[in-house]
């Protein structure tokens, strides 16, 4: 993957809690086998107590294994099969620390977690939890819309209860999937329940990637939109990173 990348993001507490729990990851490195990006989300429960504790924590500790791990075994091997078992053998690790030190302390910690990495034409995605991932297209027809499609799956069992997170279970694996990321520019959305739980359909849809030019136009466009959102009444932390690959 050789293509320009341009990006921005929105990250704020909303308009009641003091502390955004919400935490984002950019990282991108050129390698002699193509360039490779990862982005991430990850979205602490506060409602189990150091939601923030627990989101951040697992951004260092993936920082670390983008670096140590993940991107030396790419620089070795042309095969994209080595991220998919690193990936899997971070999270297992990841879940039995935080799970661990939710035994020792009796302090609950959980977040969610969505991982998606970018490399040689293809996009692996790591999920747990509510937060989500969209891949953009630009429409044919209607120039300042634009074709979106969910790659991740929400898991929850209601508003308030998540199925799947890192943290609250020893034995847990993550959603995992690969697939094509295609010719022409496109652009991924990853963002936390409370910047899209009150958003339309005909909002998201501006945000195309032919009408995105640079990082300040995504970050103008994403903060309109987290206004809106708070005027509906949204009251959770807001927060989102926007990914463009131009064509």
């Amino acid at each position: 993957m050789n293509r320009k990348i341009v990006y921005g993001y929105v990250w704020e507490a909303g308009t009641v809690k003091q502390i955004n729990e919400d935490s984002l990851l950019l990282r991108t490195v050129k390698t002699k086998n193509g360039s490779l990006l990862m982005g991430c989300i990850c979205d602490g429960m506060g409602g189990v107590g150091n939601g923030e504790t627990a989101s951040g924590y697992v951004m260092e500790q993936l920082e670390k294994w983008f670096l140590q791990e993940c991107l030396p075994a790419v620089k070795r091997s042309k095969s994209r099969i080595v991220i998919k078992g690193k990936g899997f053998r971070f999270f297992e690790k990841i879940n039995k620390k935080l799970f661990e030190h939710m035994r020792q302390k009796a302090l609950p910690l959980g977040t969610t977690a969505s991982l998606l990495i970018l490399f040689k034409g293809w996009g692996y995605i790591f999920h747990m939890g509510d937060s989500r991932i969209y891949q953009f297209r630009s429409c044919p027809v209607l120039k300042k819309a634009a074709l979106v499609r969910q790659l991740t799956k929400d898991h929850k069992k209601d508003e308030s209860t998540l199925t799947r997170c890192l943290g609250l279970t020893p034995d847990w694996e993550p959603d995992f999937c690969r697939f094509r990321i295609g010719k022409g520019s496109c652009g991924f959305l990853l963002c936390s329940d409370g910047f899209y739980r009150r958003l339309e359909q005909e909002q998201i849809r501006c945000l195309s990637p032919k009408m995105l030019k640079d990082g300040r136009h995504i970050e103008r466009r994403l903060k309109e939109i987290a206004e809106r959102i708070k005027k509906k009444g949204e009251q959770d932390n807001l927060s989102a990173l926007y990914i463009k690959l131009e064509a």
